[in-house]
């Protein structure tokens, strides 16, 4: 089994991740967004369990995370210091691959699988859009059809 990257987070990361990943799923609720999350599970869980990811992501690169508590749709979770524009796709499943839906997202170059239990964050690894995004790698998993990309698949970091 191919080694990946465990980020853990402290208690006050957790109550940070949690309070802006319940207050971005409100203001989008609010405002009509509708939840773009893969799988049955609740929204605002799901939102804090992204959080998580893209906070652990930004914490290993050692960029600031986004913080903002605007809606959005589209965008990019943040910049690495290469200039690369990334999204960070969370799951809670230990054999998660990465999955995206099938509204292409012109503000980002790479994605990032990330595995979240709790104050562990496993960054599994990460693949270029176009390795991503291609007819080849829809899938259907039972929740409609999206990307998939197998985690062996993935660029390492």
């Amino acid at each position: 089994m191919k080694k990946h990257t465990a980020i853990e987070l402290s208690l006050a990361e957790i109550n940070i991740c949690k309070f802006i990943g319940e207050q971005r799923s409100l203001l989008a609720r609010s405002k009509g967004v509708v939840d773009a999350k893969i799988g049955q599970h609740d929204g605002t869980v799901a939102d804090i369990q992204g959080f998580k990811a893209e906070y652990a992501f930004a914490k290993f690169k050692n960029v600031f995370p986004d913080f903002g508590l605007s809606v959005r749709s589209g965008s990019c979770d943040g910049v690495t210091h290469k200039g690369n524009r990334y999204d960070v796709k969370s799951t809670n499943r230990m054999d998660g691959n990465l999955l995206a839906t099938l509204k292409v997202n012109d503000d980002v170059d790479i994605y990032v699988l990330a595995v979240v239990q709790y104050n562990i964050v496993h960054l599994i690894g990460w693949a270029k859009k176009q390795d991503l995004i291609k007819p080849e790698n829809i899938k259907d998993l039972g929740h409609g059809k999206g990307y998939f990309l197998s985690r062996n698949k993935l660029n390492k970091f």
